[in-house]
């Protein structure tokens, strides 16, 4: 214990100490909060991933994780196999839910067409669309692809995250 925190007899050397962890906790349950503030992007499959997974799991269980769609499908195999429930579209929208956004990052500037597909949930034309402009230029940063005709921002915007040059 701090020697300025040990009571004297009067008891306002412990009234002080009180005072400074009156200030203290506060100040280090606001530092902490943000840690835990942390939460599943949202998106189609959201509600199904926390209400089947939920019951075991906290959202750290996937936020900074990254994986293709074999990783996730083995995944939510295993926990499946140990007893999560659900049904079988329940675990299909898991599985995609996670590929979307928890899969494996992209460089959009070395990336093949079929990986684009692949990844980031493009259709064919808008992965050759990309592929032809980076043949005259290389993206620098994501409003780049903006410029690119033919590809739909809207779809990428919420795994921009992913998205490499």
């Amino acid at each position: 214990m701090d020697a300025e925190c040990i009571e004297h007899g009067s008891g306002s050397v412990y009234h002080g100490c009180m005072k400074s962890l009156l200030v203290l906790v506060p100040v280090v349950f606001f530092c902490l909060a943000p840690v835990h503030a942390q939460s599943l992007p949202e998106g189609p499959g959201k509600s199904v991933f926390e209400n089947t997974c939920g019951g075991c799991h906290g959202a750290d269980i996937v936020i900074g994780q990254t994986g293709t769609r074999d990783v996730w499908q083995d995944t939510v195999d295993s926990m499946r196999s140990r007893g999560a429930l659900g049904t079988d579209e329940d675990f299909k929208t898991i599985v995609n839910y996670l590929t979307t956004y928890f899969g494996v990052p992209v460089n959009v500037n070395t990336a093949a067409a079929k990986e684009l597909v692949d990844n980031l949930n493009l259709t064919s034309a808008e992965a050759d669309a990309i592929v032809k402009a980076r043949d005259k230029s290389k993206f620098k940063d994501y409003s780049d692809l903006a410029k690119v005709d033919g590809l739909d921002m809207k779809k990428l915007d919420p795994i921009k995250s992913r998205i490499k040059f």
